[in-house]
């Protein structure tokens, strides 16, 4: 949306600014623009009501538009706020290329984005990742075993706004000891009357080589009638996006075990065959077992309604009632293929030459007689949250302020993953592995024509080894919430006002997940459901290093969950028909239910003077939490049953029986006390320093509570009894946190900052093995049950600097040049006991998804009709996971990643504008490797990002 803001010389909305924010702006203070009502500038502490929309210009007043516009008052608010907060404003989300809240966000000093499918989908504020979200300071959530919203889920077009808090106030909700990012949405009374904005786009995916609709409706009024002043406003936000990403894979490392015990016994026989035909015997080699393709291609479906109603029916009362809706679809079918031999030895071909680096990492070779697997899968998810609110603002005079505020929202989320597996044989494997691009392998016959022609392009030589995996999983959250806040005024004291509030939630959530049923396929599958795909010069944008393709399921019929199953049935054991055609289901064990209550109270006093030589104001407070909650679940118990009569030695051979289950519950309760303290000194007028101190809280996620467990009695032949469970005891994390700000406003569009920050986080969540003894009969059996415990505590510290300016100082078209800079660095130190190498040895690892240095670089022109923004962002390396799925339990680094994004709108006319953006200019590759940059996981590539936009407002 194309926007003016008028700016007024005198100052006009300063006392509107003021309120909007929570307390007096001193005189010192940065004045919000009048339009900024307009991005729905609230403390989020529940609707604050806004002002008036500025639409006359008169002759002493300045005009900004585009921009220059959101750049003001994002600057503003973040000057004038009572902590330290950093925000985006409507003109940002709209105008930058970003299709959602995730994408959104990378832009803002200190957070950093985890992207899926090429697409933004979590965050971390500072180096942590339990980040609380909010809509108008309400809770807001995507049901799954989480606490908080998926942030992919929302389209941003439904967002006036986004507010990041870094350290908070005892007004401010808790639950993220990273931050807490509020979501900002439109009012009707935000605009001076009748207002219609309405936009469609066009975007196209070049690597998947399609086009996906985007559209967005906004219309919004207000009338004076005979019981006040009332105001409605619909916004409606539809998008689909599709993506495919292309990823090649080397399977982990593992290093050659070929020496001698003390007793001169070999360590791994194998091992010692396999180093002496390389003629690696007492060299270090790490060898590679074995390389993969996953070719991802899919679709997204998000569906935003956000409607609202204002009331106004005396100038000391407002009400404001708003329905949010985000329905959001995801859905992927892949071919996934490769070779491998997982923990298993991979046989080298020894006529063929190896070649290594000097630390004795696999850099090339041959291998015989290598595993395949050719897979094609669906995954879906469909997530619905709804978000029902009702505020109501009194003003009983001057000085007071009350508000009361009540909510109830709603999510389901239900999944599906369902992989139909074919099985062959690499008969020679070509591998090689870069660090600086994707793996090469190629497949090829071993000349033997008593082995078959060795082709993984002939269907006959899939032939056995096919199989089905089915899963589905259901979440259901709910939650009502109400809270009463008041605030009384002081005039002429050190004193400024005083502020206490009462809230209370009630929040339930249960989650169902299937176990993987596993079907064996006992016949080879009908030529019409399967299907060729090519790869060498398909894959990878041209990349010729790989197969030329591979026989797989036909992806179609896996796309239909029904239907998938319904062709199966045919060729499964008949015993195992109906089960399939039934699909997977639930088991006791399979839910989980948590419910959680709390009861919050907080005082805070803002005070603030201007009679010393440095003038200061700020505020203290304090939160007091009590949380009760109650999980429930099943324990399941398998006694060892016989099961047969081992033929040569006549011993009983003993397997599971059936499975009972006994309920388990356990209730708990905790009180937490959190403190503090925001300051701002003023230097000077355009210098302040911030100085803040605060305790925060997360609560751990509803999967760690998870008390379901199972025990099986039977354990095999020199077997260790064990189980996991989660652990409904656990504490919440908390962090004491002190931050330092120093922020210099040299004009409305001109800033320069810099930020310290430290963060002492307690108990944090790790895994824990320990001794439980159950009891089968007369039989009492010690398992190591593995769960969540709250661990040692660690420390996360660092900077941010950063800056945005015009350069109105350069003649004519070139004032309209302007740009924007931040840098971060965070620094941890928290455990790490899962983080080992291939050895087995611990590895101190930092914490996951956590990036050390990050930046941003925006090029801006604003001037006349033209608006362009040229974005850059780029974060360092990070830890994926401590121990990764599938990598025998290494920890995975992510590479270095940057990505460029640029858009350019054109005002055709006062109503109509034209943009055309793009994302991921730079076809930026993402790399993994485990451990070490020397020994490379993937590769991946995803689609470059068109679009075309038309945006009419009235």
């Amino acid at each position: 949306m194309v926007n003016t803001i008028l700016l007024r010389r005198r100052f006009a909305g300063a006392s509107t600014a003021a309120l909007l924010l929570g307390s007096g702006v001193p005189a010192w203070a940065q004045t919000l623009p009048a339009g900024a009502s307009q991005s729905g500038v609230v403390s989020p502490s529940g609707d604050q009501g806004s002002g008036s929309e500025v639409s006359d210009a008169g002759d002493d007043e300045i005009v900004v538009t585009g921009t220059r516009a959101s750049l003001s008052s994002a600057q503003a608010i973040k000057r004038n706020a009572d902590q330290i907060v950093d925000s985006i404003v409507a003109e940002d989300i709209g105008k930058l290329p970003d299709r959602n809240v995730a994408e959104a966000l990378q832009r803002i000093t200190g957070v950093q984005i985890q992207r899926s499918f090429g697409e933004g989908s979590s965050v971390a504020i500072r180096g942590l990742s339990q980040v609380r979200t909010e809509v108008n300071g309400r809770d807001i959530f995507t049901a799954n075993n989480g606490r908080t919203l998926s942030l992919e889920d929302v389209p941003s077009e439904l967002l006036a706004g986004i507010d990041v808090y870094k350290n908070p106030s005892a007004n401010l909700i808790e639950g993220g000891i990273g931050g807490l990012i509020n979501l900002r949405t439109r009012k009707p009374f935000d605009f001076d009357g009748f207002r219609l904005s309405a936009s469609g786009s066009s975007n196209y995916y070049d690597l998947y080589d399609t086009t996906k609709p985007q559209a967005n409706l906004l219309v919004s009024d207000r009338w004076n009638t005979g019981i006040g002043e009332i105001g409605v406003m619909v916004d409606l936000a539809y998008q689909q996006t599709a993506f495919r990403q292309d990823q090649i894979s080397s399977q982990p490392m593992f290093l050659l075990q070929d020496g001698l015990n003390a007793d001169g016994t070999l360590v791994n026989a194998s091992d010692r065959q396999v180093a002496t035909g390389l003629n690696r015997l007492g060299t270090p080699t790490y060898l590679a077992h074995g390389v993969g393709i996953g070719q991802y291609l899919g679709d997204r479906r998000r569906l935003g309604v956000d409607a609202a109603v204002q009331w106004r029916p005396t100038d000391t009362v407002e009400v404001t009632a708003e329905y949010i809706r985000s329905d959001y679809k995801f859905r992927y079918g892949d071919y996934s293929f490769f070779a491998y031999t997982g923990l298993n030895p991979i046989i080298p071909d020894y006529t063929q030459p190896f070649t290594y680096d000097s630390e004795g990492n696999f850099r090339s070779g041959t291998f015989v007689d290598v595993p395949v697997n050719a897979n094609t899968s669906l995954e879906s998810r469909r997530s619905v949250t709804s978000d029902y609110s009702l505020n109501v603002k009194w003003r009983p005079s001057d000085r007071a302020t009350i508000t009361a505020d009540a909510q109830y929202i709603k999510g389901t989320t239900d999944g599906q993953r369902s992989i139909v597996i074919l099985a062959s044989s690499a008969e020679r494997l070509y591998h090689s592995v870069a660090e600086d691009g994707p793996p090469t392998f190629f497949i090829t016959p071993d000349g033997n024509a008593g082995n078959g022609n060795g082709l993984v392009t002939d269907p006959a030589n899939y032939g056995s080894g096919a199989g089905y995996l089915d899963h589905i999983d259901r979440s259901v959250g709910d939650q009502y919430s109400a809270r009463l806040d008041g605030e009384y005024k002081f005039d002429g004291s050190f004193l400024k006002s005083v502020a206490a509030g009462l809230r209370y939630t009630d929040r339930s959530a249960t989650t169902d997940s299937s176990t993987y049923a596993y079907y064996g396929l006992n016949r080879p599958l009908a030529a019409d459901l399967l299907e060729l795909r090519p790869f060498r010069g398909n894959l990878y944008r041209g990349f010729q290093g790989v197969p030329d393709g591979a026989i797989f399921f036909n992806r179609g019929v896996t796309l239909d969950y029904d239907r998938t199953r319904a062709v199966l049935a045919d060729y499964v054991d008949p015993s195992q028909r109906q089960s399939l055609l039934d699909g997977v289901g639930y088991g006791p064990n399979d839910r989980n239910v948590q419910s959680e209550t709390t009861y919050t109270a907080y005082g805070l006093a803002r005070f603030g003077t201007t009679d010393f030589a440095l003038p200061f104001d700020g505020n203290l407070g304090v939160r007091v939490i009590r949380t009760q909650t109650s999980s429930a679940g099943f324990r399941g118990e398998s006694p060892r049953i016989q099961t047969g009569v081992d033929t040569t030695t006549g011993l009983p051979i003993f397997g599971n029986g059936p499975v009972t289950f006994v309920p388990v519950a356990v209730d708990s309760s905790y009180t937490k006390v959190l403190p503090s303290l925001n300051l701002t000194f003023h230097l000077t007028e355009p210098l302040q320093l911030r100085l803040a101190a605060s305790k925060a809280l997360t609560r751990p996620g509803f999967d760690q509570l998870n008390q379901n467990i199972t025990i099986n009695q039977n354990v095999p032949t020199n077997g260790i009894p064990t189980a996991s469970s989660g652990n409904a005891n656990l504490r919440p994390l908390t962090a004491d946190q002190l931050d330092a700000s120093l922020e210099y406003y040299f004009s409305r569009t001109g800033s320069l900052y810099a930020a310290a920050f430290y963060k002492k986080v307690d108990g944090f969540i790790t895994n824990g093995v320990f001794d439980e003894s159950y009891t089968f009969g007369n039989e009492t059996v010690t398992y190591q049950v593995s769960r969540p415990v709250n661990g040692d505590d660690g420390r996360i510290k660092g900077f941010e600097v950063g800056g945005n300016t015009f350069f109105d100082f350069l003649p004519g078209w070139l004032s309209g040049f302007g740009a924007q800079a931040n840098f971060t660095y965070v620094d941890s130190k928290a455990p790490s006991p899962d983080a080992q190498d291939t050895s087995g040895a611990s590895l101190s690892v930092p914490l996951e998804q956590l990036s050390k240095y990050s930046y941003n670089l925006v090029g801006i022109y604003d001037k006349g009709p033209l608006s362009a923004r040229v974005a850059y962002n780029w974060r360092s390396k990070y830890v994926v996971t401590t121990r990764g799925n599938g990598s025998g339990n290494l920890p995975i680094f992510n590479d270095a990643r940057g990505q460029l994004d640029a858009s350019i709108t054109y005002t055709v006319a006062p109503h109509f504008a034209l943009t055309v953006d793009g994302t991921n200019l730079s076809n930026s590759e993402n790399r993994t490797y485990y451990g070490v940059a020397s020994r490379p996981q993937s590769a991946v590539l995803n689609d470059r990002r068109i679009s075309v936009t038309a945006r009419l407002t009235y």
